[in-house]
């Protein structure tokens, strides 16, 4: 029985198509080994270059030390300010006052204020016991010439006499309420009453045991030496 070959199982007939792809195969392997070596080789040719690059711009530049900035200056405060004095017219117009309603002061009743009964001042004429210039007459003339100043004016007018000087001797002692009764000249007169108001305090006058105020006149000879 003879055996019979199928057209499809024929590998002799498709030996130039193998072999025609094994040559296009081939072809795209060596073409592929050259471009990847290009591929690969290019890119680290740039990056050198981009290295060289960075090196030489970083030689360009020079580090310098920063010098520490100086502080910031004081703040200054602003000026006060100065608030404007509204000036007030002195002559500002017063309210009017209102009045008192006559009528309603009918109605109200006010009392009636009863005036202070002034108590008048004894003084007596005449008493038990006078009162007295400390150290007695004696003293008193003393002290009256010493302290009379004979008026200029009077000594060369020639005025000379007797004066008499009216005063209370109050219970205190103290001397007030001095007055020429009798005079010589209006000069003198001046100068007796500012001698006796210069009198130290007398011993009062008493009257029933008790201190009063007695009301005293003393004769002044005024002559010329």
């Amino acid at each position: 029985m003879e055996v019979k070959k199928s057209k499809s199982a024929d590998l002799e007939r498709k030996s130039w198509a193998f072999r025609g792809l094994g040559l296009i195969l081939s072809a795209a392997l060596v073409l592929m080994a050259f471009t990847y070596r290009g591929v690969y080789f290019k890119p680290i040719q740039k990056v050198k270059e981009t290295i060289n690059k960075h090196n030489e711009d970083e030689q360009i530049f020079e580090i310098q030390e920063l010098e520490t900035p100086p502080p910031p200056p004081p703040t200054q405060l602003p000026p006060p300010v100065i608030e404007e004095v509204e000036e007030v017219d002195d002559e500002e117009e017063v309210p009017p006052v209102e009045t008192i309603d006559e009528s309603l002061q009918d109605e109200i009743d006010i009392p009636d204020e009863e005036p202070e009964e002034i108590v008048p001042t004894k003084i007596f004429e005449v008493v038990e016991v006078d009162p007295a210039f400390p150290g007695g007459e004696a003293a008193m003339n003393k002290f009256i010439n010493e302290n009379f100043e004979y008026p200029e004016i009077s000594r060369e007018m020639g005025e000379q006499g007797k004066v008499f000087v009216q005063f209370v001797v109050y219970a205190d002692g103290k001397i007030k309420d001095v007055k020429v009764i009798k005079g010589v000249s209006p000069a003198i007169d001046k100068e007796a009453v500012r001698v006796v108001k210069k009198m130290p305090a007398w011993s009062p006058g008493e009257q029933a045991g008790k201190k009063v105020n007695v009301r005293y006149i003393i004769p002044i000879n005024v002559k010329l030496g």
